[in-house]
């Protein structure tokens, strides 16, 4: 049996012993950047959100890696809603097998609990957070509650309760596929209080996973009705950016408000202030100490599959069947003359 490279069998005592060290170190270090990020929430929690993204500006820290679970499993029912304010959707799940992140700074087990977007009538303004100054088109929240609160209501009033992860969309020239079944939803909640319910997928599809090159900050957001409280927040925002197309975008507009406004018949939000000198604000889990951007320019893993992947990947075929191939193909030549309707329809439009 071959050797593994770079096993400690390999090395002498000497240089073993400096690997160990270094890792140890390094295991120091990340335990003192939790305590750190953790000490930071009594009196960073509750300073105001969103606030200006800049990488020149952030402290760059080592934390373990986020474990993502259950993210890959469709939920058994999927409800997509306008609420007035925003587009939320929440889901349902058979058994305990809900979707959670643990590792980084979290000291337990965060559930997902939702996730909603903010956008405007422009490309221009639709994010709430700026990045070295300004908006981007899109800003997805996905929101989880540490699982010892039991849900979101409860988790809210504290600190360390809810952990929200950010995820900017920039404008792309080809359709964001993964976000396709959201957006052709969006048609039917035009109204406000409305709701649909979209086939189950995994979520994760409308966004990705990320373990490194993300922002972390505390801060706080609105006050509950009647009581003068704001729900503070952990947040962490992935460096690489989510696509969407500008007829995609453009499907957000056509949604009203209970007063019955589209998005350009509202007042422009005020640009975030940065935050002020000795707030932190974590780089986590660099690649490179360099970083001169403050969005990764690399799209997330997922794009680098080709459109026939995308579907295969979600279709539920049984390949062991006389069939499969056939309908395959046929699926195949369906999901092209539907490509090619919707391209001669956007060229229409133009």
């Amino acid at each position: 049996m071959a050797q593994t490279t770079g096993s400690h069998q390999d090395l002498s005592d000497e240089d073993t012993g400096k690997i160990e060290q270094h890792s140890g170190s390094l295991s120091t270090v990340s335990l003192e950047n939790e305590a750190l990020v953790q000490s930071l929430a009594a009196t960073e929690s509750f300073l105001p959100a969103p606030i200006d993204i800049n990488v020149a500006r952030a402290q760059q820290v080592n934390l373990p890696p986020l474990q993502w679970l259950h993210y890959e499993e469709p939920p058994v029912s999927i409800k997509l809603a306008n609420t007035g304010e925003t587009v939320i959707l929440s889901a349902r799940w058979d058994g305990p097998d809900r979707p959670t992140i643990t590792g980084g700074s979290l000291t337990g087990r965060y559930v997902f609990s939702q996730l909603h977007f903010h956008w405007s009538d422009t490309a221009l303004e639709g994010s709430e957070h700026t990045v070295d100054g300004a908006h981007l088109p899109l800003e997805l929240h996905v929101i989880h509650y540490d699982e010892r609160y039991g849900s979101q209501d409860e988790a809210q009033p504290f600190p360390g309760g809810i952990l929200c992860l950010v995820y900017f969309f920039v404008l792309k020239s080809r359709t964001n596929h993964f976000i396709t079944p959201l957006i052709d939803a969006l048609a039917s909640l035009v109204l406000p209080d409305s709701h649909t319910k979209l086939e189950p997928f995994p979520l994760i599809e409308l966004f990705h996973p990320f373990t490194d090159e993300y922002f972390l900050y505390w801060g706080s957001i609105g006050e509950a009705a009647g009581t003068g409280a704001r729900t503070p927040i952990l947040w962490m925002l992935s460096r690489a950016q989510e696509s969407i197309k500008f007829q995609q975008l453009k499907q957000f507009n056509r949604l009203l408000d209970r007063r019955m406004r589209r998005p350009r018949d509202q007042p422009k939000p005020p640009l975030p202030s940065a935050a002020p000198d000795g707030r932190h604000l974590f780089h986590v889990n660099p690649r490179t100490p360099m970083a001169v951007a403050t969005l990764a320019i690399e799209p997330p893993e997922k794009y680098g599959r080709s459109r026939a992947r995308w579907l295969v990947d979600r279709m539920v075929l049984d390949w062991s069947t006389p069939d499969a191939c056939r309908r395959y193909v046929q699926a195949m030549r369906e999901e092209l003359a539907k490509k090619h309707e919707q391209e001669v329809s956007e060229n229409d439009a133009v």
